[in-house]
């Protein structure tokens, strides 16, 4: 039997004291926790699906939190009355909209005892989520200039791969790889972040003698830049995708993405070797051939190769020059496994 719905105030919105029995009703008596505070890219979610949640800050007596959900950072609203413990919560989502919510599932037992656990957040949590609620929302593409158009293809690639390692998306590995010694210092000191706290240990630096016995790194003071750049590196290993805008050439606007496949492809005779799969998607709107969109697979030492263009005179050029990027690839030590060339439209989003 469906019960009835609840009365309703003259507005046609539910009565106050009815909200909460609703909202009780419909997640089977848990109290749900509203997001009152999205991420600028909210991460993929569906209704019923379970989801960890890290606290990483905890404001209003523990009414309002602070979680990170798939590396993305949300503000949750606790109803009052009920007390959250412990650093990670589990979660179902139990609304999208109007308002995306979560019912909080059962917690240790541990923590049933005594009621509550005080949860104690790391100074680098609380550094990291200043940032991330200062900075201001941005693309999570990296921006690129090339000169596709006036140098060769190597010297392009060479360009595309600088802008790529020193844009500062993976300065930590390269931290590492320098204390291996597979890393040159130089090329450390070029990234964004180096440069930035560069300048913070300067401005501190010079205002030490005014805020003496102060020299904690504050939110506040964290270039917006480097905030973006944390985002931008969550927003990679979330979706293990690198996106980048940017010029081709002069005038010419193109979209690329990179990522490395996770495939059970083998090489070899006795095909013990996994091989790594990386594809690159790449779209552009050329002047006289209107839209284009390739895809380049790399598996091992072979590439496929997928066209959809939107004029059917852009597809025959392809089709008719196909020998001859056939004899670029094997000049490059590599083997056109397959070429595909097709109509259809090109997005450009």
């Amino acid at each position: 039997m469906i019960p009835s719905l609840p009365p309703t105030s003259a507005s046609g919105t539910l009565a106050p004291q009815t909200v909460s029995s609703v909202r009780l009703l419909l997640e089977g008596g848990k109290a749900l926790l509203d997001a009152s505070t999205l991420p600028a890219r909210l991460p993929p979610l569906m209704l019923g699906e379970q989801v960890e949640a890290q606290v990483v800050d905890s404001k209003n007596n523990g009414q309002q939190l602070s979680v990170l959900i798939k590396n993305s950072l949300f503000n949750l609203d606790v109803p009052q009355g009920m007390t959250i413990s412990g650093n990670t919560l589990s979660l179902k989502v139990a609304t999208l909209a109007p308002t995306l919510s979560f019912a909080l599932q059962e917690q240790a037992t541990e923590a049933a005892q005594d009621g509550s656990v005080e949860v104690q957040l790391s100074p680098a949590s609380k550094y990291l989520t200043g940032m991330l609620q200062t900075s201001k929302p941005s693309l999570p593409a990296t921006d690129v200039s090339l000169n596709a158009a006036s140098q060769p293809p190597a010297t392009t690639a060479q360009q595309l791969k600088s802008n790529v390692s020193q844009s500062g998306l993976f300065y930590e590995s390269h931290l590492k790889e320098w204390l291996d010694g597979r890393h040159p210092l130089s090329q450390v000191q070029q990234e964004p972040q180096s440069r930035l706290l560069s300048k913070l240990n300067d401005e501190m630096a010079s205002s030490a003698s005014a805020n003496a016995g102060s020299h904690a790194l504050s939110p506040r003071t964290v270039a917006p830049e480097l905030a973006n750049l944390v985002q931008r590196q969550l927003d990679i290993v979330e979706n293990q995708q690198l996106q980048l805008n940017g010029y081709a050439w002069p005038g010419q606007p193109m979209q690329m993405q990179i990522q490395q496949e996770h495939t059970n492809e083998r090489t070899g005779s006795l095909g013990a070797d996994e091989v790594g799969v990386w594809s690159t998607s790449l779209s552009l709107n050329l002047p006289a051939l209107g839209g284009l969109s390739a895809r380049v697979r790399l598996v091992g030492q072979s590439v496929q190769v997928s066209f959809v263009a939107e004029e059917d005179e852009a597809s025959g050029l392809i089709q008719q020059y196909a020998s001859q990027l056939q004899s670029g690839m094997e000049a490059a030590g590599l083997t056109l496994a397959n070429l595909a060339v097709k109509n259809g439209t090109v997005s450009q989003d």
